[in-house]
């Protein structure tokens, strides 16, 4: 509308005066959810399949007890999106017994947006969520914090046969007893933008476990991350996986196999970086990777300033390869340290060196390894 008279230049300057804006209201979309627990769990129980609930913002929902069985919240077995405008899902570790947040079933489909899930406890696997076969879950600009499982996923658990899709959203300080301290990865994983901090594992992969299935971790960094036996970043035994512009920074794992990576599948690196990490037992090996039986391929990616440096015989800082198909491609490893020759590279297998290089590793880049290396000098 065009006001070209006196009369319509003030009736726009009253409609501004009385705060009504020219511009049309968008409308809210979704179902609210007011700042109370039993609000939550009545909305999610009752939600048709498709809603969209939309929480109150920077709300905090505490969960006492649990809704049924282990799980504090309703399990979802349909469709359904959770808008968080930041708002926290917590369990009260003061009173509550040990149960889960969420828990995604087989014919469950979860979207969170913009919340965090603090404190879940689940007595086997996902402290924070768990999704069981079927079932799916898409996780954008969420936290998942000081979340513990007994067994597997202190953050979240993705079942074999089950998917994710995770973008911009934070693991931290999550805990678990035996595998994947941030993220259980067992089913089709996705991510994208996404940072795994301050995690453990009792055992296997300090921020995430990879058992089965495809996984693809775009724009993706692990950093700080402890396990106590195999990669304190990440673990993988069994399908295939790639980092692409990854960051795989700092983690430590306390005794044997790779302090950054454990591999025993099929794993590629592209334009990812493997810093500063460590393995720390007497007998460590790997302290940046730790390849075992499986394919390892590095194109365009950093192998740098990893140690292992345990008191006996620790060996390669850079790579520790047994029997695996190596190759890189247009990389490096250098400046990597161990107790025991070689520091860069030890390999019982040859494998490809391809416009790469491996050198300024103490106490030798390859001298020492069980085969000699093509193109590794000293």
């Amino acid at each position: 509308m065009r006001y070209t008279t006196l009369p319509g230049i003030a009736a726009f300057a009253a409609l501004l005066a009385n705060g009504v804006s020219a511009a049309p209201a968008i409308a809210q979309t979704g179902t609210p959810v007011t700042c109370d627990t039993t609000a939550l769990t009545t909305a999610i129980a009752t939600a048709p399949a498709g809603s969209t609930l939309v929480l109150a913002r920077h709300c905090t929902y505490h969960l006492h007890t649990a809704y049924l069985g282990d799980d504090g919240l309703p399990a979802i077995n349909k469709q359904l999106t959770i808008q968080g405008r930041d708002a926290t899902i917590v369990r009260d570790g003061q009173t509550a017994s040990v149960f889960r947040i969420f828990h995604v079933t087989s014919t469950g489909d979860l979207r969170l947006d913009d919340v965090t899930i603090r404190g879940g406890n689940a007595p086997d696997d996902g402290g924070g969520i768990l999704v069981d076969k079927g079932g799916k879950l898409k996780l954008s600009d969420a936290t998942l914090d000081n979340n513990t499982a007994a067994v597997d996923g202190g953050g979240v658990d993705v079942d074999s046969g089950a998917t994710a899709d995770i973008t911009r959203t934070q693991f931290t300080f999550n805990n678990v007893g035996t595998r994947g301290g941030g993220l259980q990865s067992d089913g089709t994983v996705t991510t994208d933008g996404v940072v795994f901090s301050r995690n453990f594992a009792g055992v296997e992969g300090g921020a995430i476990d990879h058992d089965s299935g495809d996984a693809v971790y775009r724009n993706t960094t692990l950093k700080d991350n402890t396990a106590s036996d195999y990669g304190g970043g990440i673990d993988i035994d069994g399908g295939t996986v790639q980092f692409i512009n990854g960051k795989i920074l700092n983690n430590t794992n306390t005794d044997s196999y790779g302090g950054g990576i454990y591999n025993g599948a099929t794993l590629t690196l592209i334009r990812t970086e493997v810093s500063g990490n460590v393995v720390g037992g007497s007998t460590g090996e790997g302290g940046g990777i730790y390849e075992s039986g499986g394919t390892l391929v590095v194109r365009d990616s950093k192998i740098n300033r990893n140690s292992a440096n345990g008191p006996g015989t620790s060996q390669a800082g850079g790579i520790y390869n047994t029997t695996g198909a190596v190759t890189l491609d247009d990389s490096e490893v250098d400046d990597n340290a161990s107790t025991v020759a070689p520091g860069g590279v030890w390999t019982d297998t040859p494998f490809d060196v391809n416009r790469s290089e491996i050198r300024h590793n103490t106490p030798t880049n390859c001298a020492g390894s069980s085969v000699n290396i093509t193109g590794c000098v000293g």
